[in-house]
């Protein structure tokens, strides 16, 4: 076991790179877009090049201000190699967590040795929550942890004192703070909190000039620009008053979605969450944090690079546990600086090889299981698919679609893969309306409302399927004339 664990760590990156690419793009093309911000991200990209207009996204023809452009532009390039479609749409993200594996085994190989390299990468790569979601979802998420990490190494490197190469580190840093703002915006700058923290606490081993600072945060703001200024100009100033006031600050002090809670009591009670659900989202490796972290206290003084990892993921911790809002994987970014620091303290440790490939077998063997088995039964059971299947034989490009009591975006995915029309979205009492259009068009209701409306001529067609969003299953009819 220990001779074939050191081959693959002879060639950490080749191995990472093999691994993730069987592992994050395994059943990529089977499940359709699953929630909300799938298929938001997915449309909204297919729009941008239907318009021809690369600055602002739109969704079902109204601007879509969620998050800055640079995941659409990934997307469309996806969708220019591989089709317009859901493993095109997913691709993005995958590459993105496949190149911060590649990031930390850098990053370890430069600080440790291949060994960490390894152990690093394969760590963050398999992390559940990782492998199976977040590392393969249509949206912003995986680019900006991509780009968190690299600011974080590079400003590691770039407050080395010794350092001989701070001016491309320099780059480097104010560049990816700039690629990460573009990717899901100010979140992304947080590692140069960790900068100014490692500058304040230990003086002596970490450089962070003001006027280099400035500098550069002057660079990352003009490149941000470049983008910014015509959206901003496109929309009336609406992508950053609705983009950062209602997506950024009102998550922060205010509950979306009832992703949450509102209370004081129940906000207290849920500040430590994320603190819980690691446990769950970095699993199998989390489990031996504890005890590594146990054993690292005393030695803190020494270890500037351990200090550092930490506290900047205790700051990625700290900030999302006070923020209202609050998601499983909103803490992710933290996710890269642990699985190195985790690595750095077993690395070396004595039947490493055999408890590190154990864990990595049966981890991937799950993953795998969940991404081919599991996405591939799934996908019969998906209310949206099950609607498109049973109606796609009637979708012309001039059909009009109406949905009405079940309004849920991967409709809009699926139906305008074929109709140039966008979507009708309301309430039931608004599908009375929609009857008098004149055909071609398609109505669709929950099936227990036909009852409610004057007039069901034309094709009936009952499909019963999952809600994904809701989580519990439907039954819709849609009335095609």
């Amino acid at each position: 076991m220990s001779s074939w664990f050191d081959k693959l760590a002879a060639k950490p990156q080749r191995t990472i790179l093999f691994l993730g690419l069987v592992l994050l793009l395994a059943g990529n093309g089977l499940l359709p877009l699953t929630d909300r911000d799938e298929a938001r991200f997915a449309e909204a990209s297919r729009e941008m090049i239907q318009r021809g207009d690369y600055i602002v996204p739109w969704f079902n023809g109204a601007w879509r201000f969620d998050k800055p452009v640079l995941i659409y532009w990934c997307q469309i390039a996806s969708y220019n190699i591989f089709g317009v479609n859901e493993f095109a749409a997913r691709l993005p993200s995958a590459l993105f967590c496949i190149g911060t594996a590649l990031l930390l085994a850098r990053w370890a190989k430069k600080r440790s040795n291949n060994q960490t390299a390894l152990i690093a990468g394969l760590m963050f790569l398999t992390a559940l929550h990782v492998a199976v979601v977040i590392g393969r979802v249509a949206t912003a998420d995986m680019a900006m942890i991509f780009f968190c990490t690299l600011a974080a190494w590079s400003g590691w490197e770039l407050t080395r004192p010794e350092n001989s190469e701070r001016k491309k580190w320099w780059w480097i840093f104010y560049g990816a703070l700039a690629l990460g703002f573009l990717a899901k915006g100010p979140v992304a700058w947080l590692p140069l909190l960790g900068m100014i923290l490692g500058r304040a606490f230990r003086k002596d081993s970490f450089r962070l000039p003001l006027n280099e600072t400035v500098v550069g945060l002057c660079i990352a703001v003009a490149l941000v620009a470049l983008w910014g200024g015509p959206a901003l100009a496109q929309t009336g100033g609406k992508f950053w008053s609705v983009g950062m006031g209602e997506h950024v600050i009102n998550r922060s002090l205010d509950v979306i979605n009832g992703h949450g809670s509102s209370g004081a009591l129940q906000f207290i009670a849920l500040l430590p969450l994320y603190f819980l659900t690691f446990f769950a989202s970095f699993f199998p490796w989390s489990l031996r944090v504890p005890g590594a972290l146990k054993r690292w206290w005393p030695e803190r003084q020494r270890d500037d690079l351990g200090w550092f990892l930490l506290v900047n993921a205790l700051i990625i911790f700290t900030l999302f546990s006070l923020v209202k809002t609050k998601l499983p994987h909103y803490t992710m970014p933290a996710f890269p600086l642990i699985a190195l620091w985790l690595a750095r303290q077993i690395s070396g440790e004595a039947k490493i090889a055999l408890w590190f490939t154990r864990r990595l077998a049966f981890t991937a063997g799950i993953i795998l299981a969940v991404t081919v088995g599991g996405f591939g039964f799934a996908r019969s059971h998906f209310l949206t698919q099950n609607l498109w299947n049973a109606t796609q034989a009637y979708v012309k490009p001039e059909t009009k679609i109406g949905c009405f009591g079940f309004s849920e975006p991967s409709l809009v995915w699926k139906f305008r893969a074929v109709t140039t029309n966008y979507l009708t979205l309301g309430e039931l009492a608004q599908a009375k309306d929609f009857l008098t259009n004149m055909p071609p068009f398609i109505l669709i209701v929950p099936t227990d409302a036909l009852a409610t409306l004057p007039d069901t001529n034309g094709l009936l067609i009952s499909v019963r399927g999952l809600d994904v969003v809701k989580f519990k299953h439907r039954e819709l009819t849609a009335i095609v004339r």
